[in-house]
């Protein structure tokens, strides 16, 4: 999951030893806070009784005797029947719900068999969770069957096992929706370095390993590669699209999310090809600093870019599939930055996406608000960030839905957090499903 916070990496196929205290944490989390919530206001509406049950009744209406033999009747009215009423009107669509989620990630072992799946999916529908969010490719190789992207090599794999159509098939027969998590700019991660790489792998054919004229990856001031794929290259957005339209068309997911659609840092952006075109469309020359305003802009814009071709790409397959992102919230949130523009945000993560949201280019956003509640400091980042994100959601149609740290929290700190949230937003969410709370290994650069 993209993140800052630097914690210990949970290996593949590795489960901490207080795995089923953290998941029963969720449970309690969820289910807490939403009564908390629930308590203090009708969110919607009047909660029904239960179906067992006693409600008191209006007692019944006496009946009325029927008329003696012989009692004269009124008579009949002379004037016309009135009118039928006119048929009510169409309902308008439902708002979409509060969505109360949580992201499970691919480095351990709980999407990665069918009793975990099924585990899973009991333990959100106890918790009063709407959704999953789950990993779907860890750093572009499939647990699902795919065209675009290659199988996984991942050994912990239940054979035969394709993730997306167990879990979609248990999800929905237990009501909740699965949104598609796809880390869209990340080709490198430390469990890859024993596990063979697959023919047609992009972190092999166009990460920094790979002849330099085939790479995808992004370029550092100073001419060092990273691990980042470029959002501004041409063949990097037909590869998101092309994820984006399989998994719309050939899976029941209810919604794709994608993760890390960024730059890396404001260092980054210096591929050749991007830098040649940069200076063709605005007559820069020369090599642009890190900071420098309107090349800042333009990275921005490319990041815009990449977003609105998985949008087409979505849009043209017609299927009723949501869009959503995974959105920074670096330090400072705009008030105490001075706006949003000022935020390192905007600054270094390069990433405008309260106009994603204004625009309509997203259906949902998670910002990320991974703060120690702990922490003073950070605490008021978090007040700051949640402000922020409640007008915006209040003002546009796309659901603001902010994302909470849990892993850098104590169950009090979490369950706090939650409750802000579902009060001031659209929903929350948590991350993860494997550590809602600190105390075990994660990885939260998933």
């Amino acid at each position: 999951m993209d993140g800052e916070a630097g914690v210990h990496v949970l290996a593949g196929g590795s489960e901490p030893s207080n795995m089923a205290s953290t998941r029963r944490l969720l449970a309690t989390a969820l289910a807490l806070t939403l009564l908390v919530v629930a308590c203090g206001g009708d969110r919607d509406g009047p909660i029904p009784p239960a179906e067992d049950t006693e409600v008191e009744q209006d007692p019944p209406e006496a009946p009325v005797p029927a008329p003696a033999p012989g009692t004269p009747q009124p008579e009949e009215s002379a004037e016309p029947p009135p009118p039928p009423a006119p048929a009510p009107a169409p309902e308008p669509p439902a708002e979409p719900g509060e969505l109360r989620a949580v992201w499970v990630h691919l480095f351990d072992s709980s999407l990665k068999s069918r009793a975990g799946i099924g585990q899973l999916v009991d333990e959100l529908v106890a918790a009063d969770a709407t959704a999953v969010i789950a990993q779907v490719a860890r750093r572009h190789d499939a647990y699902y069957r795919s065209e675009v992207l290659p199988a996984t090599a991942d050994p912990d794999l239940e054979p035969g096992l394709d993730v997306v159509e167990e879990l979609t098939q248990a999800a929905h027969a237990a009501g909740l929706e699965v949104h598609a998590w796809i880390s869209v700019a990340p080709t490198w991660h430390a469990v890859y370095e024993d596990l063979p790489a697959p023919d047609g792998w992009v972190p092999a054919e166009h990460g920094r390993r790979a002849p330099e004229a085939d790479r995808w990856v992004s370029r550092t001031r100073d001419g060092g590669w990273t691990e980042y794929l470029d959002p501004a290259l041409p063949e990097v957005r037909d590869h998101l699209a092309a994820i984006v339209t399989e998994l719309a068309t050939t899976t029941d997911v209810d919604g794709i999310h994608l993760d890390y659609l960024r730059y890396e840092n404001q260092h980054s952006g210096y591929h050749p090809a991007v830098l040649s075109r940069y200076r063709s469309e605005t007559d820069a020359t020369g090599t642009p600093a890190v900071d420098d305003p309107r090349w800042s802009q333009w990275r921005r814009d490319q990041t815009r870019g990449l977003l609105d071709h998985a949008r087409a790409a979505l849009d043209a397959t017609g299927q009723d599939v949501e869009l959503s992102a995974a959105v920074i919230t670096w330090g400072p949130g705009p008030s105490a930055s001075g706006g949003f523009d000022a935020t390192r945000t905007a600054t270094e993560a390069l990433q405008d996406w309260p106009a994603w949201v204004r625009d309509g280019a997203v259906d949902i956003v998670l910002p990320m608000n991974y703060f120690r509640s702990h922490v003073p400091e950070q605490a008021g980042w978090f007040r700051d960030w949640l402000a922020f994100e409640g007008r915006l959601g209040a003002e546009h149609p796309a659901r603001v839905v902010p994302g909470i740290g849990g892993w850098l929290n104590q169950p009090a700190g979490t369950l706090a957090q939650l409750g802000a949230a579902l009060e001031a937003a659209d929903g929350a969410a948590i991350y993860s499903y494997q550590q809602p709370a600190e105390g075990a290994a994660v990885d939260p650069e998933a």
